[in-house]
C-alpha cells in the first residue's frame, strides 16, 4: 500500500493537471484494516450501534466482508447519528457520528486522496492536513505580522461553512483530479447521507455531513479552489503591495501591506464566496488596522489598539511592534 501511495504522490506532483481514473483498487483489505486500526477505540457508535471493541473481535472477517461489499457495489453508507453536547454559553452543539464501517472506508479513501491533494494544496492552508495543525497556523500568523510589511488584517468568518458547501460544485472540483467512478460514487454517497435526529431522518441539499472522517478533506478541497488558489493566482498579482493568507479549515485571515488593497479584497470577497453558495458573515468578517503603526494611530484617535481572533486566540497588537524585514 505504501509503495502505491508513494507512486500516486509522485504522479500527482509530477503533473498538477493529471487526472486519476483508476485508484479504487487501492482500497484493499490491508488498507481497510490499517484504517480500522487508526480509528479512536473509545469513539461513540453510529446508527449501527457497533463499537470498535465489538468489531475488533472478528476484525479480519469483518474487514473481508466489507471489502467484498465494496468490490461488488453492495456497500451502502449509513445515516449519521445526531447527538447534542452542552456549550459554555448554555446552548447545545450538534455532533454527527458516522457508523463504524463508514469511518473505516472513508479513512482508507482519505489516505489515497491525500497523496493527490497534498501536492495541490498551498502552504497557506493548515487545517486537517498531515503534519500540520493549529500551532503551525498560529506561528505563521505571528511570523507574517512580525516579519512582513503588514498594516491591515481581514478576519474572515464563513456562515455555517460545512453545511452550505454546494455538492455539485464540490464534485466538479474533485473531478479535476479524480475521475475514478467508484471513488466518486463513494463520495456522493457520503455527502448525501442524512442525519438521524431524535428518530427522524433529516436530509439536506447542501453540505458534506460534518462529523464524517472525509469531511475535513472535502472542505479543504472546496476552499482551496474558492479562496486559496483565487487569492494566490488572481488577487495578489493585482495588488499594490504585499499580501498573505493563513487558513485553518474555514478560519482564515488575510494580511495586507496597504489599506486600499485590503478594502478591494473585502469588497469582492462576498461576491466570490456567493458564487459557490457560501456567505461571509457580515459582522464577524472585519477589516482592522494591525501593524507597526496601528497602536500609535489608535492612541492619536483615543482608541485602544485593535485585536483579532484566530483559532480561539486573540492576537494582540504588541506582536506587530517589531522591526519588519
Amino acid at each position: 500500500m505504501s509503495t502505491q501511495i508513494d507512486r500516486l504522490t509522485e504522479l500527482a506532483k509530477e503533473d498538477t493537471k493529471r487526472q486519476f481514473y483508476s485508484i479504487a483498487h487501492m482500497i484493499t483489505p490491508e488498507a481497510l484494516y490499517a484504517a480500522f486500526r487508526g480509528l479512536r477505540k473509545k469513539a461513540s457508535a453510529g446508527v449501527d450501534g457497533v463499537r470498535y471493541e465489538e468489531y475488533e473481535k472478528d476484525a479480519a472477517r469483518n474487514i473481508q466482508t466489507l471489502h467484498e461489499r465494496l468490490k461488488n457495489g453492495k456497500y451502502q453508507a449509513q445515516p449519521l447519528r445526531r447527538v447534542y453536547i452542552p456549550k459554555e454559553n448554555g446552548k447545545q452543539r450538534p455532533i454527527s457520528i458516522p457508523a463504524l464501517e463508514d469511518k473505516i472506508v472513508q479513512k482508507a479513501v482519505v489516505e489515497i486522496l491525500n497523496a493527490i491533494y497534498e501536492q495541490d494544496f498551498l502552504d497557506c492552508s493548515y487545517g486537517f492536513r498531515p503534519g500540520r495543525g493549529q500551532h503551525q497556523a498560529l506561528d505563521e500568523v505571528g511570523r507574517v505580522i512580525c516579519t512582513r510589511p503588514t498594516g491591515w488584517v481581514l478576519e474572515i468568518d464563513v456562515t455555517a461553512y460545512f453545511d452550505t458547501i454546494v455538492r455539485e460544485h464540490l464534485m466538479e472540483m474533485i473531478e479535476k483530479r479524480v475521475r475514478d467512478g467508484s471513488v466518486l460514487r463513494l463520495i456522493r454517497k457520503w455527502i448525501q447521507v442524512g442525519v438521524i435526529d431524535e428518530g427522524r431522518l433529516l436530509v439536506s441539499e447542501t453540505g458534506t455531513g460534518q462529523g464524517q472522517t472525509i469531511s475535513p478533506l472535502l472542505a479543504n478541497i472546496y476552499l482551496h479552489f474558492v479562496l486559496d488558489e483565487w487569492f494566490e493566482n488572481e488577487v495578489k498579482p493585482r495588488l499594490k503591495g504585499a499580501a498573505y493568507e493563513i487558513r485553518f479549515a474555514d478560519d482564515a485571515v488575510l494580511c495586507f501591506q496597504y489599506k486600499e488593497d485590503a478594502e478591494k479584497v473585502m469588497e469582492v470577497l462576498p461576491k466570490r464566496f456567493a458564487k459557490y453558495g457560501l456567505t461571509i458573515h457580515p459582522e464577524k468578517t472585519r477589516l482592522l488596522e494591525f501593524g507597526r503603526y496601528a497602536e500609535e494611530n489608535a492612541k492619536r484617535q483615543g482608541k485602544k489598539p485593535a485585536t483579532f481572533d484566530f483559532l480561539g486566540f486573540s492576537v494582540l497588537q504588541k506582536y506587530a511592534d517589531m522591526e519588519v524585514t
